[in-house]
C-alpha cells in the first residue's frame, strides 16, 4: 500500500510536470516548474523502486541524487515568479544552491556506494543529503519569508502564506520520516514484503509525498492564474474530509477494541452500528464542517453563498422586473462581496440590451444600453459566465481571437463588471448580471461563479414568469379598451355623421365664403371619423387569419396599389423579391396593410422624388427568445428626408405622429398585425438619407402551418 502511495505521488508529479509548460512553452516560470515538479517525479520514483527492491542501490541513489537539486529548483521557481526571470541572474543563493548541488550529488552517491558506515538505515551518504536538503530549503523558505514581508499586496501575501504553510509541512514531515526511519535498525531484507515496505519507510506513514504533491498541485494553480478562492473552497472540502476520515478512524478503532472480548460478535455489531450512524451524519457533518472550513479560509465567500441562498429563496415572490432586480442586487451588496452590481436586459422595441437596474457605491456603469452582437455570442455559444480574468487570459494565449475578447474585456470594462452572469432560458440569452469585484480582491471563485450561474438561471426562470404574467395584464387591458372604444365609437361616430350631413347640406345654399367654412366642418368630421375607426382597429383583439400565400405575388401587389401615387409625385418603385421564397401561412389582407402603410408614410417622405423600394429575403429572427428562427425579411426603404432620431423611439406609440393629417395609429397597427405574425419590426434611418423599415416573419411554409405559431 505504502509503494502504492509513492507511485500515485510520482505518476501526480509528473503529468503536474509535463503539463504545465503547454499552454507557454516560452514562459520561463513554467519552465522552472516544470524542472521542479520533474525532480519532485524522480525522487519519489527513486522511493518506489527502493521500496520494491530494498537491496537494489540504484533506486536509493535515484532519490538522493534528484533530492539534492530540490531546494535550488523551488528557489528557482519563487525567484521567477515573484520577482522575475531578469532579476533571477543576481540572486547569489539562487547560484550557490544551484553551483554545489552537483558536487554533493557526487558526494552522496560515492558515500553511498563505498561508505560501510551506517546509523539505522542511515549512512555517511544519508547524513550529507540530510544536512545540504535542509540547508537550501531553509534558504529557500528564509527567501519566501522576506518576499511576503516585502510584498504589499493582499492577494500575493496570502498567496504566499499558503505557499509558506505548504512547503515548511511538506519539508518538516519529511525530515521527520527521515529521522524515524534513521532509527530504525531493522532488517528490512529478511521480512515479507509487506512487512518490507513498512520498515524501509519507518514509524511514520507517508505524509511528505501527499503535502509535497499537494504543494505542487498549489503552484500549478498559481501558475494557471486560477484564482486564490478557488484553492480556499479546495482546502475547506479536502479539510472536512480528512476531519470525518479522523472520525471515521476512531469509530473503527473503538470497534476493534471490542473484537478482542469474549464475545466477538458484540464487536461486530458495534461497528456496524458505528457505520451506518456515520453514514447517515455524514452529509450534514461534511457541510458543517466546510461552512467552519469556509468560514476560517474565505468568509467573504461564505457571506456571499448565505445572500445567494436568500436571494433563491426570495426569487419566486418577485412579481416585476424592479423588485426581482432589487432582490438580487440589494442581497448581493449586503453580503460585502460585491461593490458595484447592475442588471441588463432585452428590450424588444429598442432591439438591444439595456441597462434596467443599479446598485453600489463608486463608478457606476457608463453603458446603457449593449447591443445584441457581438457581445452575447460567446454566452449563446455556450459559455456559462463572463469572467475578466479568464477573458485577458484566453485574449494573451488565442491572438486570432484576441480582436473579439478584446471587444468583450470593452464591454465589461464600460458596464463596470469583473464577472457577468447570464440570464438564460434554454439557449435564450434574456440579459445578465454584471457585478463588480472588490479592488484588492483575486476574483470570483469556481464555486462562487457556478453558484451564480445557478442564480441566473433561477432569475431567468422568474423573468419568464413575469413576461408571461405582463402578456395576460395585457390581454385583459386590451380587451377591457376594446369593450370599451365599441362603445364610444357608436356614440361618437352617429353625431359625427349627423354633423358631417348637415354641413354638406349647408354647403350648398351658402356664399363661397361660408362655404369654404362649411368644408373645413366636412373634411374635420371626416378626419375625426378616420381617426375613431382607426382606434377601434387598435384596440380591438385582433385576430389573423393564415392562408398561403405568394410572397412575390404580394410584394407585386402592393408595388401597384402605390404606383399611382408614386407616379404624381415622380417616384419610381422597385420590386427586388427572391423569386425561390416559398408560399407561407399569412393574413394576406393584413400584411399587405402593413407594406401600404409603410409605402405611403416612405412617399410621403419623398415630395421631390425618389426611389421607393420593396424588397422580400430570407433571412432570420433578431430577437434572441426567437432562438435565430429562419424568416422573410420584408424592407420598405426609401431615400426621403429620413427621421429625427430622437423620433425613432416614438414612432409605434399610439398617437404620436410627425405628419399633420396623421393619426399617430398607423404605425402602431403594423406593428399589432406583425407580432399577432409572430414576427417583428424595426426600423434604421438617417436625416437627409432615408428611411428603411425592415418586417421579419417567420419562415413557416404554408403546407408545414398548425395554426400554433413558431416555437418560443
Amino acid at each position: 500500500m505504502i509503494v502504492l502511495l509513492y507511485a500515485l505521488a510520482t505518476v501526480a508529479s509528473g503529468a503536474l510536470a509535463v503539463r504545465a509548460p503547454l499552454a507557454d512553452r516560452e514562459d520561463p516560470v513554467r519552465r522552472s516548474y516544470a524542472v521542479l515538479g520533474l525532480l519532485v517525479a524522480t525522487t519519489w520514483l527513486g522511493w518506489t523502486l527502493h521500496l520494491l527492491i530494498p537491496g537494489w542501490p540504484v533506486g536509493k541513489l535515484l532519490n538522493g541524487a534528484a533530492s539534492v537539486f530540490l531546494p535550488w529548483a523551488l528557489l528557482r521557481f519563487i525567484t521567477h515568479f515573484f520577482v522575475g526571470r531578469e532579476e533571477a541572474g543576481g540572486e547569489p543563493r539562487l547560484a550557490r544552491l544551484g553551483g554545489f548541488a552537483p558536487f554533493v550529488a557526487l558526494a552522496y552517491g560515492a558515500l553511498e556506494l563505498f561508505a560501510p558506515w551506517r546509523v539505522g538505515q542511515a549512512g555517511a551518504g544519508d547524513l550529507v543529503l540530510g544536512t545540504w536538503v535542509f540547508y537550501g530549503f531553509t534558504i529557500t523558505l528564509l527567501r519566501l519569508w522576506q518576499r511576503h514581508q516585502a510584498s504589499k499586496e493582499r492577494v500575493q501575501r496570502a498567496r504566499i502564506r499558503y505557499l509558506l504553510v505548504l512547503a515548511s509541512a511538506a519539508i518538516g514531515f519529511g525530515f521527520l520520516e527521515a529521522i524515524a526511519r534513521a532509527g530504525s535498525k531493522l532488517d528490512a531484507t529478511q521480512v515479507g514484503f509487506i512487512a518490507q515496505e513498512g520498515l524501509v519507510q519507518g514509524a511514520l506513514p507517508p505524509l511528505g509525498a501527499l503535502l509535497t504533491t499537494t504543494l505542487l498541485y498549489f503552484l500549478y494553480q498559481m501558475i494557471s492564474l486560477y484564482r486564490l478562492l478557488d484553492l480556499a473552497e479546495i482546502f475547506a472540502r479536502v479539510g472536512a474530509v480528512s476531519i470525518a476520515a479522523l472520525i471515521l478512524v476512531l469509530l473503527a478503532s473503538l470497534s476493534a477494541v471490542t473484537l478482542s472480548g469474549p464475545y466477538p460478535t458484540h464487536g461486530v455489531f458495534q461497528a456496524f452500528v458505528a457505520s451506518v450512524l456515520f453514514l447517515l451524519g455524514w452529509e450534514p457533518l461534511r457541510n458543517q464542517l466546510e461552512r467552519w472550513l469556509g468560514a476560517l479560509l474565505n468568509p467573504r465567500g461564505l457571506m456571499l453563498a448565505e445572500a445567494m441562498r436568500d436571494v433563491e429563496l426570495a426569487l419566486p415572490r418577485a412579481i416585476s422586473v424592479p423588485v426581482l432586480s432589487a432582490t438580487v442586487l440589494d442581497r448581493l451588496l449586503s453580503s460585502g462581496r460585491v461593490p458595484t452590481a447592475s442588471v441588463y436586459l432585452w428590450d424588444e422595441e429598442r432591439r438591444l440590451y439595456r441597462l434596467v437596474a443599479e446598485r453600489g457605491v463608486g463608478s457606476h456603469p457608463a453603458l446603457f444600453q449593449v447591443a445584441r452582437e457581438p457581445f452575447v455570442d460567446g454566452l449563446v455559444g455556450g459559455e456559462p459566465a463572463y469572467l475578466r480574468v479568464d477573458l485577458e487570459r484566453q485574449a494573451r494565449r488565442d491572438p486570432r481571437h484576441a480582436e473579439r475578447l478584446a471587444r468583450r474585456l470593452e464591454l465589461m470594462a464600460g458596464m463596470n463588471a469583473d464577472l457577468v452572469v447570464p440570464l438564460r432560458a434554454g439557449d435564450l440569452v434574456l440579459g445578465w448580471f454584471a457585478l463588480a469585484d472588490e479592488p484588492d480582491s483575486d476574483g470570483f471563485s469556481e464555486e462562487e461563479i457556478s453558484r451564480l450561474v445557478r442564480l441566473g438561471l433561477q432569475a431567468a426562470g422568474t423573468l419568464e414568469n413575469i413576461h408571461n404574467f405582463d402578456q395576460l395584464k395585457e390581454e385583459h387591458r386590451l380587451s377591457a379598451l376594446g369593450t370599451m372604444a365599441a362603445g364610444l365609437a357608436h356614440e361618437i361616430r352617429n353625431p359625427l355623421a349627423g354633423i358631417r350631413g348637415a354641413a354638406q347640406y349647408l354647403a350648398a345654399s351658402r356664399t363661397e365664403e361660408d362655404g369654404e367654412m362649411v368644408q373645413v366642418i366636412v373634411d374635420e368630421t371626416g378626419r375625426l371619423n378616420r381617426i375613431v375607426a382607426q382606434f377601434l382597429e387598435y384596440a380591438r383583439q385582433l385576430r389573423v387569419a393564415p392562408a398561403p400565400v405568394s410572397v412575390p405575388a404580394l410584394i407585386g401587389a402592393t408595388a401597384r396599389a402605390l404606383a399611382v401615387d408614386a407616379g404624381r409625385l415622380g417616384v419610381e418603385v422597385v420590386e427586388d423579391c427572391d423569386p425561390q421564397l416559398p408560399e407561407m401561412a399569412l393574413d394576406e389582407d393584413k400584411l399587405r396593410q402593413v407594406l401600404l402603410n409603410l409605402g405611403q408614410n416612405a412617399l410621403s417622405a419623398m415630395l421631390g422624388g425618389g426611389t421607393l423600394t420593396l424588397r422580400a429575403r430570407r433571412g432570420e429572427m433578431a430577437d434572441p427568445r426567437a432562438r435565430h428562427l429562419a424568416a422573410v425579411e420584408f424592407t420598405v426603404e426609401d431615400n426621403g428626408c429620413g427621421i429625427a432620431p430622437e423620433d425613432l423611439d416614438k414612432l409605434f406609440v399610439p398617437f404620436f405622429t410627425t405628419r399633420q393629417d396623421g393619426t399617430g395609429l398607423g404605425l402602431a397597427i403594423c406593428q399589432r398585425i406583425v407580432q399577432a405574425h409572430h414576427g417583428e419590426i424595426d426600423v434604421r434611418s438617417a436625416v437627409g438619407k432615408g428611411t428603411t423599415f425592415t418586417v421579419r416573419i417567420p419562415l413557416i411554409p404554408a403546407g408545414a402551418a398548425s395554426g400554433g405559431g413558431p416555437p418560443r
